[in-house]
């Protein structure tokens, strides 16, 4: 037998220089692979980032898929998910997982909820998850919007000075510039011999719209009247902004008169007391008075919303006293509520259903 092999090699060399060309084709098929992939997800990355494609996923109909990525970065529980999941469905939202970031849309999503609950004849304790959903989504938009500097506060802000008497003083946040802020304070304390002395250290309160409270320390640069005959406190900046415990429920100012009374285990009718309903949430409310009641007393109150009367029992969990009048401010945690109470305060600090056609004051 005759091999056809080029002069001067062997058919055993021949045999080996095949299996080297073959060991160099391996490793070059394998970087041709992977270069592909490569080009490929280089590619599909591009699309992804276009404006044109993120745009379109936004507006996409929500699916199961975003309820379960939207639920994990919420820690919503399975019930919640599954109301979020049947709300999106039946309203055919668009993606759920960009659309929480949009606080006007989704309330107008569970205001359509809210009211096809309240007309279906829902369980009031279905309504009450259908709010909690609510703030869960609230907090977390908040948390995504933290802000980090007092120059990110937004102009006509309520902040509060915290005395060094442990008393909340209302002031308003009238400009807001790059190199100071100016707020404008009570009279009151513009006279007062125990303000803070220019160049010294005062502490401030204050809430988001979302409800996200905020407190800082800061130093006054100054004192002044302004040009409309105000007084004024002027802010230097500062970084150093600590959130405060999240609320429960978001509340709203209302500012209407109220009646509480004091509670017992009997549920007996004790003395009547006139007062101001300063805010309310579904958890909680404050009321002004000019009794110095303290702490962890039991109070009942009457809240009245769309000229319906609803009771509430609570415990009064801080007294702070207001300076500029000498009244006081009870921060009252609600202990006992009907399920119709709390929702119906529920939907009036979100301003559905009635409260939307001027049922409502103000808001924090």
């Amino acid at each position: 037998m005759r091999f056809n092999a080029p002069s001067g090699i062997t058919p055993l060399q021949a045999r080996l220089a095949t299996k080297y060309y073959a060991y160099l084709l391996i490793p070059a098929f394998i970087i041709l692979v992977f270069f592909v992939i490569y080009l490929l997800y280089q590619i599909r990355k591009r699309i992804r980032t276009s404006p044109e494609w993120l745009e379109a996923q936004k507006k996409r109909p929500t699916t199961y898929g975003d309820i379960e990525k939207t639920a994990k970065r919420l820690s919503l529980s399975k019930a919640e998910a599954a109301l979020l999941w049947e709300i999106c469905r039946e309203n055919k939202a668009p993606n759920i997982s960009h659309l929480i970031y949009n606080a006007a849309e989704v309330d107008k999503l569970f205001c359509a909820r809210y009211a096809a609950m309240r007309q279906n004849g829902t369980a009031e304790k279905k309504i009450t998850s259908l709010f909690r959903l609510r703030r869960k989504i609230e907090i977390q938009d908040a948390a995504d919007t933290w802000i980090t500097s007092t120059a990110g506060i937004p102009e006509q802000t309520k902040l509060f000075f915290l005395s060094p008497q442990g008393a909340q003083i209302r002031c308003t946040l009238k400009k807001n510039t790059a190199e100071n802020m100016t707020v404008s304070i009570p009279r009151s304390l513009y006279n007062a011999e125990s303000k803070p002395s220019p160049l010294s250290k005062a502490d401030f309160v204050f809430a988001t719209k979302s409800g996200m409270t905020y407190r800082f320390q800061t130093r006054v640069i100054r004192y002044s009247i302004g040009f409309d005959d105000g007084t004024e406190m002027i802010l230097s900046h500062t970084n150093d902004l600590n959130q405060q415990t999240k609320r429960k429920s978001k509340r709203s100012d209302i500012n209407v008169p109220c009646v509480f009374s004091a509670a017992n285990e009997t549920h007996k009718k004790t003395k009547a007391h006139d007062g101001v309903l300063a805010n309310v949430s579904g958890d909680g409310c404050a009321v002004i008075t000019n009794l110095p009641i303290k702490e962890n007393q039991r109070i009942r109150v009457s809240i009245m919303l769309s000229e319906k009367t609803y009771e509430a029992e609570g415990l009064i969990v801080s007294v702070r006293k207001n300076a500029s009048n000498n009244t006081f401010s009870l921060g009252i945690l609600f202990t006992d509520i009907s399920d119709e109470a709390r929702n119906r305060i529920f939907a009036y600090v979100y301003r559905y259903g009635a409260a939307q056609n001027g049922e409502r004051n103000a808001q924090t």
